[in-house]
């Protein structure tokens, strides 16, 4: 019979989800007032697979802050995309399937998704959310793009100040169109 020492219990231990910890930082503290679980409980419980197909074209992965929400959203749109039915119960099939419920990560992408089935978020509303996560998204976006000039200011070569200051200008353009593609794409009946 073998006895685990304190050593060998902190080897085992899952390790500390640090994408989870940057996220908690600016998230908001109960589910119900996230606009990412709630966009998230939006689309799984929708019927109007146009409003939803339109949203899955104009968002991706990475503007959601908190990583197991971008996770979630990009195994949605993906049926989405394949025109397959994109409640829980397939979303949890999907994943599954694809080996991303393994381990501490797949326990936490889980739990997301029941945490956000469950919110009770009607799906009215969905281009709404989704715009409310866009925003975040991009105001995010332009506090990188303003930690990068600034940095650039100090450490690039004064000749290439003026090409990194146009290329952060479309870059930010390119979310700009996005954000206007969101809300003022046609709306479904």
């Amino acid at each position: 019979m073998s006895t685990m020492t304190a050593e060998d219990q902190q080897a085992t231990a899952d390790p500390v989800d640090v994408d989870d910890l940057a996220a908690a930082d600016d998230a908001p503290l109960v589910p119900e007032l996230d606009p990412e679980a709630a966009l998230l409980c939006a689309l799984l419980h929708t019927t109007d697979t146009s409003e939803a197909r339109h949203i899955a074209d104009h968002l991706d992965a990475g503007d959601f802050l908190g990583p197991r929400y971008g996770d979630l959203f990009h195994a949605v749109a993906d049926l989405i995309a394949a025109g397959e039915p994109h409640h829980a119960p397939r979303v949890l099939s999907a994943l599954s399937g694809s080996g991303r419920l393994a381990g501490h990560h797949g326990r936490l992408l889980a739990d997301a998704l029941q945490t956000v089935t469950l919110l009770g978020t009607p799906a009215v509303g969905l281009r709404t959310l989704a715009a409310d996560v866009l925003d975040a998204a991009y105001r995010r976006r332009f506090a990188r793009s303003a930690a990068d000039l600034t940095r650039a200011s100090r450490e690039a070569h004064t000749d290439d100040l003026m090409d990194l200051m146009v290329d952060q200008g479309r870059a930010m353009r390119r979310e700009t169109n996005r954000r206007e593609s969101l809300t003022n794409g046609p709306m479904s009946d």
